[in-house]
């Protein structure tokens, strides 16, 4: 039995083998055959004169497709990442424009790739099949931050303010875009329902031959939460006569009022008047007055007044006898 075992693991290791051989005769023979294939490489614009800002670049990379021999491909597939990027020399195309653009034609990429193929290689087709670059020789303009969007905080929350940081950019552009240049305008974002302050990156709309420095800023919204505060105010009379007081009842209520935390340390009783003029009680039908506020401090909501109505009395002031009893007085000391 084990004698046949032995025998039978022979027979399995020469099939392998055998097709081990076969497999590898039929892979040389597919390898000769012609294959399409794309390499990416990496495209760079080298000898920038100092000064020069270059406000729209060429794409950072082109897909090249080339046809050759399978063993050549696998040899280019091998070594994909040491293939050297290609290598464009800025004064071949400066028009010597403060500002300009300049165009690189397809065969000026196409025969800087092929200085490192093989003589049997073809390029097939480039993506991209245009090539193009915007520069800029100092033509600059320092311009306010516009954010575009929309910031808003949940509903148990509010938002205190946004500031950037920097507030301002340095574009560089045309004579023709900076002189109409009034704002570097973000890409549009919104931010919704935030529960705390939160930074965010902004970056700015593309446009091109335009370069903003720096590419990105910080916008910040500065979130902070709402608090029940509970304050006791008292009801005064306003534009009495001198010998007129009010009197209500009760003479102080309670308003409830919804502000924001940061705020609530600012905001008291004092901020809350109640203050129904001498006219108006004069007028008022009935001896139940409805309070209403003069005004609201900044940052109050949801304001409630407990009792809403106060009984009211004008009560007449006994003012002669105490001039009265100043004259005696005098007269005393004299």
């Amino acid at each position: 039995m084990a004698s046949l075992l032995r025998e039978k693991g022979r027979d399995m290791l020469v099939f392998a083998f055998f097709l081990a051989v076969s497999f590898g005769f039929w892979l040389l023979q597919k390898l000769d055959d012609t294959f399409d294939a794309d390499i990416r490489v990496p495209l760079e614009l080298v000898g920038v004169p100092k000064g020069t800002v270059i406000t729209t670049p060429l794409p950072s990379e082109v897909t090249v497709t080339i046809q050759d021999r399978g063993t050549n491909l696998f040899n280019y597939r091998r070594r994909s990442k040491g293939i050297q990027p290609i290598k464009l020399d800025f004064s071949v195309y400066d028009a010597g424009a403060a500002a300009g653009k300049a165009s690189v034609s397809a065969t000026d990429v196409q025969r800087a790739f092929m200085q490192q193929m093989g003589p049997t290689t073809q390029v097939l087709r480039l993506s991209p099949s245009k090539f193009e670059f915007h520069y800029n020789r100092g033509l600059f303009r320092r311009v306010p931050v516009k954010f575009i969007g929309t910031v808003s905080a949940s509903r148990q929350n509010y938002l205190q303010e946004i500031t950037i940081s920097p507030d301002s950019v340095t574009v560089y552009a045309p004579s023709a875009i900076l002189d109409t240049l009034q704002y570097a305008y973000t890409i549009s974002q919104d931010f919704t329902d935030l529960r705390k302050t939160t930074d965010f990156n902004l970056s700015f709309q593309n446009v091109t031959g335009v370069k903003i420095v720096p590419e990105q800023v910080r916008m910040t919204a500065h979130v902070d939460y709402y608090t029940e505060q509970t304050v006791q105010v008292p009801v005064i009379g306003l534009n009495f006569p001198a010998d007129m007081t009010l009197r209500t009842f009760p003479p102080t209520v309670t308003i409830k009022y919804r502000v924001g935390a940061a705020t609530s340390r600012y905001i008291g009783a004092e901020n809350f008047v109640l203050a129904p003029t001498y006219e108006e009680l004069l007028a008022h039908v009935g001896q139940k007055y409805s309070l209403k506020l003069k005004s609201i401090p900044v940052g109050v909501s949801n304001v409630r007044i407990y009792p809403q109505q106060v009984e009211f009395l004008l009560e007449r002031i006994a003012i002669e006898e105490e001039a009265s009893g100043n004259s005696e007085d005098n007269g005393t000391d004299d």
